[in-house]
């Protein structure tokens, strides 16, 4: 073969070379760009470094967008926002309350902030004086004294302490000597009280703590009015905790492409490049944020401004003279609109006015024949407009309607916890004022079976009573306990709540553990929900299927590395592949009356212990969840 006849077959490979090069291209260039709207609190170049690397995280898991970072003021953001310029929006919590009213912006997550080596997904705010000031002790004694913040719009600098000095009888417009707003940094506030520059100061919680870590202050100099104390929330405060920032998508996004972000975000790890550069420690499912409603209610600021709207009285009081002068313009305007129409009239009635008015009326008939065209298609045009317009407004109404039920559904688990607390209470008493009965009568074996049964109810209504207790703070305060217990008893409580499931399916469960103690470090109720969440699939799983033996296995094998794994299997049928791709999604379920969470918050559970959590097929072919947990 010549060298002419081997380029001769080397020219159409490169071709296609050549066309598979250009498609590649193509494709990298159809990415279709997307806005994440940041408010720069502390300017544009600090908010492109703290939050890029979120953008470019958010770009390589969806790849067939790109992110871009868009700093932004609060009015900017608000301008942006209304005329549906940005797709997500990630900004301060008093702010999202602000917009989620106006504009219909939705929460999609909540943020894991980072701070002095703590996880931490709410903050406070902290008001204090120096140590010695012989007058301040408390925020009832504040008024007639001078006081520093950050701005009247910052809600962790400012809203948050004024909340509190409003329930204390303290109007810091009006009770305080001075008020004196100063912007940032916030450590120019802790300073001047230190130096006796003003009397007191509010910042926004850890912020004292950050100070001292970094020798620029002496914690033994400051004094907290009227300090709290929170559970697994160690920073100085002196207001109630609210939710950190969401990540939020505007009312334009669509919801396929919002959930995509939201597990993209839940699934960002502790130490990537998006969490260290945002000083976080990731993202978690959505708090409820309607504390800070209720804040915002109470302060009648927005987007509940209207509540503090004026009397007439005080009104007429305030601007009595600006009203009378009104009053006259407006007699005068309407003198001069009187005789503007008489004069009218009088030239109505003449015949060169009836002329040149017939001679208009012409005109305009005929330019409204030549544009009449033009009319009708852009008359048409804003009709789809405002269908398209209608249709979007109705998807957004739908999916707020979705929110409010899941956040309802939270608010009705916490009042029927505890309404449940007190007919437990009742059980246990009623339980062993019967013991002690049976005590009193003596009749030893005659009442021996008696006796176990009333053991047993009562031992069931307090472990009914912990796992509502353990729901009420996991709805509370969306973190876990953590206490010292062994796994092998929490999975035979789990499988006696659901005893008359298994009884009503006919379903066997067998427990197999290589080792009865295997002791763990968690929050005991939350783990076993999760393998209450695990058998009820697993039984509705067998349930629906015909058996001659209808069995649940649950495996619990630990190993050398540290960690225990706890398998449940079933024999019924297997799951296909395009369900397997979206059961830990939230919302996502194949029962007609499942809600779809389920799994998702089982892997929340899991993860947020240092666990993971798979489905897999078992070497009998039988579908099986396993998830793992550090043993302690």
């Amino acid at each position: 073969m010549n060298r002419e006849t081997k380029w001769r077959r080397l020219i159409p490979l490169l071709g296609l070379a050549s066309l598979l090069l250009g498609l590649c291209s193509d494709t990298v260039l159809a990415r279709t760009e997307l806005t994440i709207g940041v408010l720069a609190f502390r300017g544009e170049q600090d908010a492109i470094e703290r939050w890029s690397a979120t953008a470019d995280y958010l770009t390589s898991s969806l790849v067939e967008y790109r992110f871009t970072i868009v700093p932004l003021s609060l009015e900017g953001m608000r301008s942006q926002v209304e005329q549906d310029m940005l797709d997500f929006v990630l900004t301060n919590t008093g702010n999202y309350v602000v917009l989620e009213d106006a504009y219909g912006i939705s929460r999609l997550a909540t943020l894991k902030v980072r701070h002095l080596g703590q996880e931490f997904t709410q903050f406070g705010a902290v008001i204090f004086t120096r140590r010695d000031h012989p007058e301040l002790n408390r925020i009832a004694d504040m008024t007639g004294h001078t006081m520093m913040a950050v701005s009247k719009s910052a809600f962790g600098g400012f809203q948050m302490a004024w909340h509190e000095m409003i329930e204390n009888g303290v109007d810091p417009f009006t009770d305080l000597e001075r008020l004196r707003f100063i912007g940032f940094p916030q450590d120019d506030i802790v300073h001047s009280v230190i130096e006796r520059r003003i009397d007191a100061g509010t910042v926004r919680s850890g912020t004292l703590e950050r100070m001292a870590a970094e020798g620029l202050i002496d914690l033994g100099a400051i004094k907290v009015l009227d300090a709290r104390e929170s559970d697994n929330f160690p920073f100085l405060h002196s207001t109630r905790l609210y939710p950190e920032w969401p990540f939020a998508k505007a009312r334009k996004t669509p919801e396929k492409l919002a959930q995509r972000v939201a597990i993209a975000l839940l699934q960002l790890e502790p130490d990537s490049a998006a969490t260290v550069s945002a000083f976080a420690a990731g993202w978690t499912i959505p708090l409820d944020y309607s504390p800070v409603h209720e804040l915002f209610r109470q302060l009648e600021i927005a987007p509940y401004a209207y509540l503090g709207k004026p009397s007439l009285i005080s009104v007429w009081r305030e601007y009595k003279g600006w009203i009378i002068f009104s009053l006259a313009m407006m007699l005068l305007l309407i003198l001069m609109l009187v005789l503007i129409g008489r004069a009218n009239r009088r030239i109505s009635q003449s015949e060169l006015e009836f002329r040149d008015e017939a001679n208009q009326r012409r005109q305009a008939q005929e330019l409204l024949a030549k544009h009449k065209d033009e009319l009708e298609a852009r008359v048409a045009e804003r009709t789809a407009e405002l269908a398209e317009i209608n249709r979007q407004a109705q998807e957004n109404q739908a999916q707020l309607a979705h929110i409010s039920r899941f956040n309802t559904m939270g608010e009705m688990a916490t009042g029927i916890a505890h309404e449940l607390n007190q007919p437990l209470t009742a059980i246990l008493n009623y339980s062993s004022g019967s013991l002690r009965l049976l005590q009193k009568r003596g009749n030893g074996d005659a009442d021996a079976e008696l006796h176990e049964a009333i053991v047993n109810i009562g031992n069931d209504a307090r472990r009914a009573a912990g796992i509502i207790k353990g729901l009420r703070e996991f709805i509370k305060r969306g973190e876990h306990k953590l206490e010292h217990f062994n796994l092998r008893g929490c999975i035979y409580s789990a499988v006696e709540l659901l005893h008359p499931r298994l009884v009503q399916y006919g379903i066997d469960v067998r427990l197999n553990c290589d080792n009865d103690v295997i002791d763990i470090v968690a929050d005991r109720v939350q783990i076993e929900q999760v393998v209450v969440n695990l058998l009820v699939n697993a039984a509705d799983a067998v349930g629906a299927v015909d058996r001659p033996v209808k069995e649940i296995g649950i495996d619990v094998v630990s190993n050398g590395s540290g960690a225990v794994a706890v398998a449940v299997s079933d024999n019924g049928e297997g799951l296909p592949a395009e369900v397997i791709e979206h059961l830990f999604d939230p919302f996502f379920t194949t029962k007609s009356e499942g809600m779809g969470m389920g799994l998702s918050i089982s892997r929340s559970i899991v993860e947020a212990h240092g666990g993971t959590i798979e489905y897999l097929v078992d070497e009998a072919q039988r579908p099986t969840f396993r998830f793992t947990l550090p043993i302690a």
